[in-house]
């Protein structure tokens, strides 16, 4: 009894807490709840005795329904269609219903709607695919070793990527840049979580020296730790230059800072943030940095 009563609390708080649709295994409409009512803008005499296609334009909805007779549950993303102008999108589990003679009777639908989340990963989408398009991206290692990098970015650094995809970022600037205390702080920064913006000389292939303006964007995992770097870049021309390539610092060998920085108030939040424990786990990776340059430059140290 206790039991009973335990599953039928548990079905009631489902119920309640997401769309739930019962049909029969020749896959017509028996009942419903209010929240899938809520979510298509249907009335129930609109949907009960209606088709499992009439709201689901599955592509294979005869695999499906094998499926389900077999006593298969089947879990997946499932795109809706209810009143006129409503598509809704449900991240779902069919669960089949055995009764007399252990057959299967009926289908249970617990779905959740996931129309926001899946607008908003959407739009996140285009951003990316407007910027792959419009702007240089690379993606690097912490330790600054090239991951990936679009057909803009090798477009004006004239190199193929299969080039540069192992490389350390410092095939990009000058040998004495490379070696400085503010490049090996700037990689610093990037690995303890730090963005960095402005415009930057770097060395395209055949030495030849270009200007962009460019963000490098740290990507944490779920836990809040850096582990890629992601950069993007356009070229400047000499006529948004000014004429010149040299309106950012005197010394050519210097990684130029953001042209506008932020406010000194931001920035010292900002080192705080940069604390102990990253400061002692970027000692290794700056090892690792030494070692690459080493490697890169043929030094045999």
């Amino acid at each position: 009894m206790r039991s009973a009563r335990t599953e039928r609390a548990i079905i009631a708080a489902l119920s309640r807490s997401q769309s739930v649709v019962e049909f029969g295994i020749d896959g017509v409409v028996r009942s419903v709840n209010e929240r899938f009512l809520a979510a298509l803008g249907c009335r129930a005499e609109a949907v009960v005795g209606q088709p499992h296609s009439r709201f689901f334009p599955v592509d294979d909805a005869e695999h499906l329904w094998r499926a389900l007779a077999r006593g298969e549950q089947v879990a997946g993303t499932y795109r809706a269609t209810g009143a006129p102008g409503r598509e809704v999108w449900f991240q779902a589990v069919y669960i089949p219903l055995a009764g007399r003679g252990g057959r299967i009777s009926s289908v249970l639908l617990y779905a959740c709607d996931i129309s926001d989340e899946r607008a908003t990963v959407a739009l996140r989408e285009q951003r990316v695919d407007i910027a792959d398009r419009t702007q240089g991206v690379v993606e690097f290692s912490l330790d600054g070793m090239i991951l990936d990098a679009n057909e803009v970015f090798l477009g004006f650094t004239g190199y193929r990527l299969d080039e540069i995809v192992g490389k350390h970022h410092s095939l990009f600037v000058d040998q004495d840049e490379s070696r400085s205390d503010a490049y090996i702080g700037f990689w610093r920064r990037l690995r303890s979580g730090l963005h960095d913006a402005g415009l930057y000389r770097r060395v395209a292939k055949g030495k030849v020296v270009v200007w962009i303006q460019a963000t490098y964007n740290p990507i944490f995992d779920a836990n809040g730790r850096p582990v890629k770097i992601v950069k993007y870049a356009t070229e400047m021309s000499a006529d948004a230059l000014g004429g010149s390539p040299s309106p950012v610092a005197a010394d050519e060998h210097a990684v130029p800072r953001a042209v506008a920085p932020p406010s000194t108030g931001v920035a010292d939040v900002l080192e705080l943030i940069d604390g102990a424990s990253l400061r002692a786990s970027a000692l290794a990776m700056d090892a690792a940095i030494d070692a690459a340059l080493a490697e890169q430059r043929g030094d045999p140290r």
